[in-house]
């Protein structure tokens, strides 16, 4: 923003530049790892594609590419999907409780107000 300068404008000079504000840098840091020890590779699965090649007349007329269903994965066990099942159970019924708590909470807090509604309307 533009100056008031106290000098008259007889021997004023030609105005300067506004000063510019110094930018400073940021600290870089580096990280070193030492080359005896990597990170376990995290395996994700992937479904493997396939390109499905479509042929008529000894002519190729099509090529599509599809997803090859993934090789066997590890399954659980029947008594540990059941036990899975019981601690969702109980984990639903908690959050349903809370919830019915908080509309009792909230319905507390409203009935005054719908009373009040109520009598000014029947006046």
């Amino acid at each position: 923003m533009p100056r008031k300068s106290t000098v008259s404008k007889s021997t004023a000079t030609a105005p300067k530049a506004p000063r510019k504000t110094r930018t400073r840098k940021t600290a870089t840091v580096k990280t070193v790892t030492s080359p005896t020890v990597k990170p376990a590779p995290v395996a994700k699965p992937v479904a493997k594609k396939v390109i499905v090649t479509t042929f008529q007349g000894g002519k190729v007329i099509a090529k599509k590419t599809t997803l090859k269903r993934p090789g066997t994965s590890k399954l659980i066990t029947h008594q540990r999907y059941m036990a899975d099942i019981a601690t969702r159970w109980a984990i639903h019924n908690y959050e349903i409780q809370e919830l019915l708590k908080d509309f009792s909470k909230g319905f507390e807090i409203v009935k005054p107000y719908h009373a009040q509604v109520v009598k000014m309307l029947n006046n």
